[in-house]
């Protein structure tokens, strides 16, 4: 309804009567949660939306903008930080189109408005760790993993990064964790340590490599999400109710930040498949060559089999002068 410039009057009558959830009600269950006896003060929402939902001020200067300006655009005049409906360019098995966790999900950062590019859907490209790691190596910019576990609640986590192979963690302070459904809860970096992103055998954020704070281990089964470790801040990625274990429903990767840097992001993709395609390309010319090498043994061969058979013989001997050998027959 904010930031839709084209909404008209009676679809927002009837999207305020119907009994389904509402776009703020995603953003009431944790701003309710976020004082105390009941009461949220003016401190406690400002606290709040600092932490969870920067971007929710935004609607109300996009609001403001789409009803003087009808929706009209004039981006080198504005001084404000527009509030855009992410654009789906592939239909999305954990988000359908305008859901109130989706709205609450763009509050989070300026970096999810705009277009988003599937890079990753487990429906689309299989339920592999194999795949999921192709479709995301060399991609780099705002990027959004984000999980619907067995029991349909929504968590992931949002970096700013280019993605890679390590056997060390990786990443930059502006990415996070987050728990989207029941609650959204936004778990951003201490400044402790940057225990960020581990891309290896498994995809691991936060803790250590022996506990990750959310792990999908290769087999993407049994999964885990903690509660605490020193690169995010405290809390629980799944409900109080849930184990720490978890099994995947559904798992998506999406570039996030805008057509400008989708596309910056595929040509890095595309630039270390080049390179990872040529690297396995010269591994296979070298290791076709071995067996060939292998069977030219030139002391096998006619050539050289008279100099071993002549070695030891009394009459065989180095002839100095003309650089060789020299046999000397008997009269």
């Amino acid at each position: 309804v904010i930031i839709s410039p084209d909404a008209d009057a009676m679809g927002i009558v009837a999207k305020l009567e119907s009994e389904h959830d509402s776009a703020c009600s995603a953003l009431e269950r944790p701003l309710a949660q976020a004082g105390e006896g009941g009461y949220v003060s003016k401190a406690d929402f400002i606290s709040w939306a600092e932490k969870t939902a920067p971007m929710l001020s935004s609607t109300l200067s996009t609001f403001m903008h789409n009803l003087l300006f009808h929706g009209k655009w004039v981006k080198h005049r504005l001084n404000f930080v527009l509030f855009q409906q992410p654009k789906l360019d592939q239909h999305s098995d954990i988000f359908e189109a305008h859901h109130p966790n989706l709205f609450a999900l763009c509050c989070t950062t300026p970096s999810l408005a705009g277009d988003w590019h599937n890079l990753y859907s487990r429906q689309f490209h299989g339920a592999s760790m194999n795949r999921l790691q192709y479709s995301i190596l060399g991609y780099k910019g705002p990027t959004l993993v984000v999980i619907e576990t067995d029991q349909e609640h929504i968590i992931g986590g949002f970096f700013n990064t280019k993605w890679k192979k390590s056997h060390d963690y990786y990443g930059e302070g502006s990415g996070f964790l987050f728990q989207l459904s029941p609650t959204l809860t936004v778990f951003n970096p201490t400044g402790e340590d940057k225990n960020f992103i581990h891309l290896q055998d498994g995809l691991g954020f936060g803790g250590s490599k022996n506990m990750p704070r959310l792990f999908i281990p290769a087999s993407m089964e049994a999964c885990n999400a903690g509660v605490m470790d020193k690169t995010f801040h405290t809390g629980n990625l799944l409900p109080d109710d849930c184990l720490e274990k978890f099994n995947i429903k559904s798992i998506e990767v999406w570039g996030t930040g805008g057509e400008e840097a989708i596309s910056k992001g595929l040509a890095s993709r595309a630039k270390q498949r080049e390179i990872t395609d040529s690297a396995i390309y010269q591994a296979r010319v070298v290791k076709d060559k071995k067996p060939l090498i292998g069977d030219i043994n030139l002391l096998d061969t006619p050539l050289y089999k008279h100099r071993e058979e002549a070695r030891g013989r009394s009459d065989f001997s180095v002839d100095e002068q003309h650089g060789g050998y020299r046999l000397e027959r008997g009269q």
